[in-house]
């Protein structure tokens, strides 16, 4: 019995080690992840960092003991077993603890590298290593990250803990009497359910409790990789949608969905009818309706655009004259998501629920859907992709949303053999060569056409086609804005450079055939420019999510009372409100939170993003906010940066109250039709 005590207590002591070398790594990932992206030293004594590393801790703490502690339990059902039971139960401990070390060690490198690229904690966008494109997603990770080193890195330390843990286990490990095994027992249990629990107040620590402080930063840091990863798990749970459609609107505090949409919409909504709008007469769209072309840039970011400058760093190319004097830029945009599959959602289904096509809700038709008011006035409406189709089932979900066809790099590569490839699919010339080519031939037939694309090259990894001769670029003009190394940087800058380009050739084709007087055209980004600028708090929450925005509306199709704010808040919801407007005759368009920009001036702008802890994101002349069910305000700053505010300006408030009645009507709208299709 003596043995069996011993070497249990020899076990005991092992599987104690474990836990704390288990919170000592993730302690030592959460001090690396902050010295390695603090946005300034002043901070780094402060009370919120000492909260935030306390936080942190407790949380390691819980998580390790919520994966480590059942096996003392499982130990007592041994104690009494032969050696080689007893054996065959301590290597099963020790691989179990080296799988989970290994895990948690993993998951702490991802996180240090996702906040590199996301500027965020792991979050769902993760799941796009399954959803995405995978091979794409690993050959991207291969090219741009040290895999090897990592993962050669990751196994070596977790092996050092184990074995740290397991000499702490053999050393001194006494006999115990009985009553003092039966203690230490019923105290290990304790302490391990109590640390599991995370706190000794009346509820468990949980994630509510994870805002320690005003700077997004810091609060960012709270969360390990593993507990970012067990967080994305629940939420992307919920995205099964239940059966409530009223969540958001009771959340809100609104009674129903027409107080909400009354308030949105600034007009007494009393039924389903009142969320649609008829079209007023526009005679020469009437007469003579425009082909309508919505290109979509992958990771075209609005604050690396900052820092074109024609001479010595040309980061526009024959996009130039587009962007300063033929069409119209506005420099105030933001993203509706900060995704590209999420911001392609909200984009054409206007809805902040994402993932949604993704899952059984996919096969719902959507009325909020922005290509069905073109399919109901007769237009062919296309969907192109420099990708692949099959990309998150692009060609089969957005035939259930209003568009007649999906092309793809398999088409344009069959039209041009010749194109460039890489990673994500056929370089962005070559996707705008098709797009020509399809609305000459669909113009000749006399066919009026709404073609939305989708762009791929300016994605990481970043390069150019070997045919394309860059313009002159500088990374020194970032100075040290720039979070990459300077060769990453050039690679950026050209690969941001190229897109711009081939964009402006386009619209080059366009205006020479003469087909560019009767189009109407809009471009934008998915979302930002990834990898170059780091955000670590909320100072930029304008850049962090900024894209640039750009309409072309001919002459004749423009209305006499068309204005062009001067520094009017836009966003992805505002595209096709603006197109409608200027494309369409009479027709029924469904009502939400856009504008046409070129009637109203928007005091604020939405996005759906998470942020702060929470969905929304509110950018405004007055401020912004963050997270509008726990919302953070903050306000301008000299210099052109937002500072946290504890007193928000009234005007803000009610900024908020207006966008908090758009975004639960979206989500009431989308969810109601979900859910009505069991």
């Amino acid at each position: 019995m003596n043995s069996k005590n011993k070497q249990w207590v020899q076990w005991h002591r092992t599987f104690w080690a474990i836990l704390v070398l288990s919170v000592m790594g993730l302690g030592l990932a959460r001090w690396v992840l902050f010295y390695g992206h603090t946005p300034g030293l002043e901070e780094a004594f402060s009370t919120d960092v000492k909260k935030v590393f306390w936080l942190g801790l407790r949380f390691d703490v819980k998580n390790a003991a919520i994966f480590i502690g059942p096996w003392l339990l499982i130990s007592l059902f041994f104690y009494s077993a032969s050696s080689a039971v007893w054996r065959v139960f301590t290597r099963g401990f020790s691989a179990y603890a080296f799988v989970f070390l290994s895990v948690v060690n993993l998951l702490s490198v991802v996180n240090y590298y996702y906040f590199t690229f996301y500027q965020s904690p792991i979050n769902a966008l993760i799941f796009g290593l399954k959803e995405d494109d995978t091979q794409a997603v690993l050959q991207t990770l291969w090219s741009d990250f040290p895999v090897i080193r990592l993962l050669l890195l990751v196994f070596g330390f977790s092996a050092i803990q184990l074995g740290l843990a397991r000499a702490w286990g053999r050393r001194g490990a006494a006999f115990y009497s009985t009553s003092g095994w039966v203690a230490m027992v019923v105290v290990s249990i304790f302490a391990v359910v109590l640390l599991g629990r995370g706190s000794v107040s009346k509820f468990p620590l949980r994630a509510m409790h994870m805002t320690v402080s005003s700077h997004a930063f810091l609060n960012q840091l709270v969360p390990s990789g593993l507990h970012a990863l067990l967080l994305v798990r629940k939420e992307r749970k919920r995205s099964q949608l239940g059966d409530d459609e009223n969540v958001l609107i009771k959340a809100f505090g609104f009674e129903n969905w027409q107080q909400a949409a009354s308030q949105c919409l600034n007009a007494p909504i009393k039924d389903y009818a009142g969320l649609q709008q008829v079209l007023p007469v526009h005679s020469h769209a009437k007469e003579s309706p425009p082909h309508v072309v919505l290109t979509i840039m992958e990771g075209w970011g609005r604050h690396l655009m900052e820092f074109d400058d024609p001479v010595a760093n040309d980061l526009l190319g024959a996009l130039r004259p587009w962007v300063q004097q033929k069409a119209d830029y506005f420099g105030q945009a933001i993203s509706i998501q900060h995704g590209t599959h999420p911001s392609l959602e909200g984009l054409l289904l206007d809805t902040p629920i994402t993932p949604l096509t993704q899952s059984i809700y996919g096969y719902v038709n959507y009325d909020t859907a922005r290509m069905l008011p073109y399919k109901k006035a007769g237009y062919r409406t296309v969907f192109l992709t420099a990708g692949p189709g099959s990309w998150r089932q692009l060609n089969t979900v957005l035939l259930k949303q209003g568009f007649d066809e999906v092309h793809d790099e398999t088409a344009i590569r069959r039209a041009y053999p010749e194109a460039s490839t890489h990673t994500w699919g056929v370089d962005d010339e070559w996707m705008f060569k098709y797009g020509f080519q399809l609305l000459q031939e669909a113009d000749a037939r006399g066919e009026k056409v709404a073609l939305v694309m989708l762009s791929v090259t300016n994605h990481p990894p970043h390069r150019i086609p070997s045919h394309y001769q860059p313009f002159s670029l500088d990374q020194n003009k970032l100075q040290a804005q720039a979070a990459t190394s300077a060769v990453d940087t050039l690679a950026i800058l050209q690969t941001y450079q190229y897109a711009n380009h081939a964009l402006g050739e386009f619209l080059n084709d366009l205006e020479r055939s003469q087909l560019l007087s009767r189009t109407l055209f809009a471009a934008t980004g998915d979302h930002n420019t990834r990898m170059i600028f780091s955000y670590p708090d909320n100072k930029n929450l304008h850049n962090k999510y900024g894209v640039p925005l750009l309409f072309y509306i001919p002459e004749a199709y423009r209305v006499p009372s068309d204005v062009v704010p001067a520094r009017s808040w836009a966003g992805h919801s505002d595209i096709f409100p603006t197109l409608w407007a200027h494309s369409l005759s009479e027709v029924e368009v469904p009502l939400s939170q856009g504008h046409n920009l070129y009637q109203s001036e928007p005091l604020s702008v939405l996005g759906t993003m998470s942020e702060q802890g929470g969905d929304g994101v509110i950018l405004s002349r007055f401020g912004a906010i963050a997270n509008l069910s726990r919302p953070v305000f903050y306000e301008w700053a000299d210099g052109g940066e937002l500072e946290h505010t504890e007193s928000p300006s009234t005007e803000l408030q009610q900024v908020l109250v207006q966008q908090r009645s758009c975004f639960a009507l979206s989500d009431w709208r989308i969810r109601s039709q979900a859910l009505a299709v069991k």
